[in-house]
């Protein structure tokens, strides 16, 4: 008998772990061979109708050094997740599913949106913004993403092309409290990200139309205008009654920069307040993955790839490598092509193995719709249909083989 063997709940079963002992005696259940490993997912529906927990023996196990290592990645990660915001990570968990959470994030989506319309609105028209109205726009969302982050992040890949800045401030909101969550946040500041992320371009309503759409690269003068947004958003900001410090420290700071290389006062390091750097990076990762009138559109695994990069110069390394964990290498939204052919979306993350997303499949091995979109666990699911290893091969653009995006988003 193997010298370690350890229990684990049935919810925590996985594939390839060796059960060695049961809750209970073999001979009040079916199974014949006292000891076996687990084949597959059916496997363990099977055992959950006679068990609640089993022992794994390690030493027959194929996935239990993975399960150890996940648990030290997260107590590594809660050390990193502390050393950041100063304070004790609050620990998250998903209370509902994909599904069932996307039509509360369509409704908060619609709500937020709103939102940033009468914000542009009462801005143009020269009235004051409303604290209790704002608040009122972020709550479904903020609420939403508590639940469960994936619904709302993939809604962020429903862009107007026509109006960058619009969506930006609704994608840079949701982007901001996804973040804040993963960073263990409380929700009281999940809700002042939402706000900081919502209103830190407002200072841009104050300048020219034709300058912030040009297709050139600003010169000296002109890129002088555009920091000036800053300053006209603390003005408005800074009016709001009942507004609080952390969305001041948005707007203020969210073009400072790590290196000092930012604006308007070359603030470095934690010279920035943690809510600037968090603005800084999700403002940065949003324009990245959006059309812009200078720009178009990088996919979002080069935007990963390209905030990789600046980490250590502009941005924070410690808070980058958090922010990937959010959005992960191909993250929610993301159109992929996989070893066997197959073609999905990715739909949610596992939290550790960042290469093993939750995929929506969308067209089978020859390219041919599914009739039913169905959701299958790439950490779980160990064969393509060719049976060799299943792994993502490549993100790919949207419109490729014919898919509409809004079939999968609207």
């Amino acid at each position: 008998m193997s010298l370690e063997q350890i229990k684990v709940r049935l919810p925590d079963l996985l594939v390839g772990m060796y059960v060695a002992r049961l809750d209970r005696p073999w001979l009040e259940t079916p199974y014949l061979l006292q000891g076996f490993e687990i084949k597959s997912e059916e496997d363990i529906e099977e055992l959950g109708k006679y068990v609640e927990h089993v022992y794994i023996d390690v030493e027959k196990s194929t996935v239990v050094e993975e399960q150890k290592s996940q648990q030290s990645v997260k107590l590594s990660d809660d050390k990193k997740k502390r050393n950041l915001i100063k304070t004790e990570p609050q620990s998250y968990q998903n209370l509902s599913n994909f599904n069932s959470e996307l039509e509360c994030a369509f409704e908060g989506h619609s709500i937020l949106s709103k939102g940033v319309e009468d914000v542009v609105n009462d801005i143009s028209n020269q009235r004051d913004l409303k604290f209790p109205t704002l608040k009122k726009a972020v709550t479904p969302m903020v609420e939403s993403v508590v639940r469960n982050p994936d619904a709302f992040s993939w809604l962020t890949m429903m862009k107007n092309k026509d109006d960058y800045t619009y969506n930006h401030s609704v994608s840079s909101s949701i982007w901001a409290v996804a973040f804040g969550r993963n960073l263990g946040l409380p929700e009281q500041d999940l809700l002042s990200l939402a706000l900081g992320a919502l209103l830190f371009d407002v200072g841009k309503l104050k300048l020219p139309e034709d300058l912030l759409n040009s297709p050139n690269r600003y010169d000296e003068e002109e890129f002088n205008q555009v920091k000036a947004h800053v300053d006209h958003g603390l003005e408005i900001v800074k009016s709001i009654e009942g507004i609080n410090d952390a969305v001041i420290d948005m707007v203020a700071t969210h073009h400072e920069r790590h290196d000092g290389s930012g604006y308007p006062n070359a603030l470095n390091g934690d010279q920035i307040p943690l809510f600037g750097r968090i603005a800084g990076l999700i403002d940065c990762y949003d324009a990245l993955i959006s059309d812009r009138s200078y720009a178009g559109a990088n996919s979002p695994h080069d935007a990963v790839r390209i905030l990789y990069n600046l980490s250590g110069t502009e941005f924070q390394p410690e808070l980058v490598e958090q922010f990937i964990q959010v959005v992960g290498i191909y993250p929610v939204g993301t159109l992929i092509e996989m070893s066997d052919g197959r073609v999905g979306a990715i739909v949610s993350h596992n939290r550790v193995w960042r290469l093993k997303p939750k995929v929506m499949l969308i067209l089978d091995t020859n390219k041919e719709p599914y009739p039913d979109f169905k959701i299958i666990d790439t950490y779980k699911t160990a064969q393509g249909e060719d049976g060799e290893p299943l792994k993502i091969l490549k993100s790919i653009e949207p419109g490729l083989y014919g898919i509409d995006p809004k079939q999968l988003y609207l």
